[in-house]
């Protein structure tokens, strides 16, 4: 029998799960924002900030991060691996530096001060790809993440969430929604409580797309957790990321 860790959460909780969006998009604005907060919940929205018109692109969210949501950094150009493209002469992570991708990271970091100032920020890695280099030379960044953020959000295996005593921060294991059905999506936060770990959901749009959740099969999650406000911690990325490093890792 699994060893359950209800005794690493705050309180009475038994468990915790993070909500968290990528690339910022109208419907999280419009849909999963409001969602949220009728609940009385907060998430995680990881944004990019390239290009001359960052700051217009990005000032609709300061209202979401003064009402306590978290913005997390999504790097300055959202650099994932050249083997998405097809042809000769596609660049990626393939052939960046570990100097390049900490300067875009830092960058985006001092981008996002300006807007969405915080004392803690947690990252997540563009595509979950934590790498630059190719063969022999390809290296992580994931250090470069542990120096600089509090936690960081990658891929996980499906069906485990974080262990609150053994996850690496600095590369967390998250589950991708999209097109998943509500049923699916409320049998793994009821396995992350039964098991007393910290599931962290990863969507990208409300509705209809590539990478699309239906809004019913989102609120089927956000009205279990509301069931079960009393036992399970909602909260964003970096806030679940700072107690565990303060008080059980």
């Amino acid at each position: 029998m699994a060893q359950v860790n209800y005794d690493a959460w705050p309180d009475e909780y038994e468990a915790a799960v993070s909500i968290t969006f990528d690339d910022g998009n109208d419907t999280q604005l419009n849909v999963a924002v409001p969602e949220l907060e009728q609940r009385g919940f907060r998430g995680t929205f990881y944004l990019s900030c390239g290009g001359d018109d960052w700051r217009a692109r990005l000032e609709p969210w300061v209202p979401v991060h003064e009402r306590g949501h978290e913005i997390g950094n999504h790097t300055v150009g959202h650099t994932c691996s050249r083997n998405f493209k097809d042809g000769p002469g596609a660049t990626g992570l393939e052939d960046m530096t570990l100097e390049e991708i900490e300067a875009d990271v830092l960058e985006a970091e001092r981008r996002l001060g300006e807007l969405f100032p915080r004392e803690t920020r947690s990252f997540a890695y563009p595509c979950y790809m934590t790498h630059v280099g190719t063969g022999e030379g390809r290296q992580s960044y994931v250090p470069i993440i542990a120096r600089n953020f509090i936690a960081g959000r990658g891929y996980g295996e499906y069906g485990f969430s974080n262990s609150p005593h053994n996850c690496d921060l600095a590369h967390l294991w998250s589950t991708p929604l999209e097109h998943m059905r509500g049923e699916q999506i409320v049998g793994l936060a009821d396995l992350n409580l039964r098991r007393g770990r910290w599931e962290i959901f990863t969507l990208h749009h409300i509705g209809g797309a590539r990478l699309g959740t239906a809004p019913t099969e989102f609120n089927a999650l956000l009205d279990w957790l509301d069931r079960h406000r009393e036992r399970v911690w909602v909260a964003p990325v970096a806030e679940i990321a700072q107690y565990l490093r303060d008080e059980v890792q």
